[in-house]
């Protein structure tokens, strides 16, 4: 076997490890990217070529390392308000819509959380518009595939360029300022932190938990997914949707052409019928 030819199926194997594991699809044109991210592995273990490593994970790696090479390859990119109009609607239209008698508990969903930019979000928004200390009871779910990214939403600080787009005031409010070797970088608050459950998650494993939500948050997950694993998606996060709960997607992401329970009010919000 040529060298090529040994490199390309290594790469062919560990395009199909991804996607087995979270229905990711890396393209040809992310060999480069799949090296770059997993030179850290190979140089632990010692292996100069990725197929070396791969056979090395086809024969003698246990599951942490696979949980290596999915958090490695998978996408966590987020911002803090990033897509703010979502949280807008959430506290402006879509809780107000389902909270009515008196209701005031609930709980919010964030599907992908990445190192936790999306649920720190919801939680400053949730704590502005239905503060706990007026009687509101809600909390949020956040998970994500990529252990890695929660270590990082779980210490629930950053660096001082992250918070850019988080109104001065809210930083007094939300964060506390770093102090010594932690000069430049902001931890948020208890207060916010401590409603906030960060969990491992495959979105397209069997979920353990039988709770409902009120608001699902899925963003810019879909995206790297084919059609036939949005329509699986789409139709497990439905069933943990609460009554007239909602669906929340990125901006480019569509559920044009997927069979859902679900009604479009606007681009990227879904509502359950």
């Amino acid at each position: 076997m040529s060298f090529q030819t040994a490199e390309a199926e290594a790469y062919d194997y560990i395009i199909d490890l991804v996607y087995e594991r979270c229905r990711i699809r890396l393209h040809d044109g992310k060999h480069q990217l799949i090296k770059a991210r997993l030179g850290k592995r190979m140089r632990h273990h010692g292996f100069e070529t990725l197929g070396d490593y791969c056979e090395f994970l086809r024969h003698s790696a246990d599951e942490a390392e696979i949980t290596h090479v999915v958090d490695a390859l998978t996408t966590n990119f987020t911002n803090f308000l990033r897509e703010q109009d979502h949280f807008k609607f959430m506290v402006e239209v879509g809780l107000p819509s389902l909270l009515a008698g008196g209701l005031k508990r609930f709980r919010i969903w964030s599907a992908a959380c990445a190192s936790g930019e999306e649920p720190y979000s919801i939680g400053f928004y949730l704590w502005e518009h239905h503060n706990p200390l007026a009687g509101w009871d809600w909390s949020v779910l956040a998970t994500d595939i990529s252990t890695k990214a929660l270590d990082r939403a779980r210490q629930a600080i950053y660096a001082g360029d992250k918070l850019e787009a988080i109104p001065s005031d809210w930083h007094r409010k939300y964060f506390q300022r770093g102090q010594g070797s932690w000069e430049g970088h902001y931890r948020v608050k208890p207060q916010v932190a401590e409603r906030i459950l960060f969990r491992q998650l495959n979105l397209l494993s069997p979920y353990a938990f039988r709770d409902t939500f009120e608001i699902i948050f899925c963003r810019n997950v879909m995206i790297y997914f084919d059609r036939a694993t949005q329509q699986q998606l789409v139709s497990q996060l439905s069933e943990h949707l609460a009554p007239r709960g909602y669906l929340i997607t990125g901006h480019s992401e569509s559920l044009t052409g997927i069979s859902t329970l679900l009604r479009c009010l606007r681009p990227s919000i879904y509502q359950k019928l």
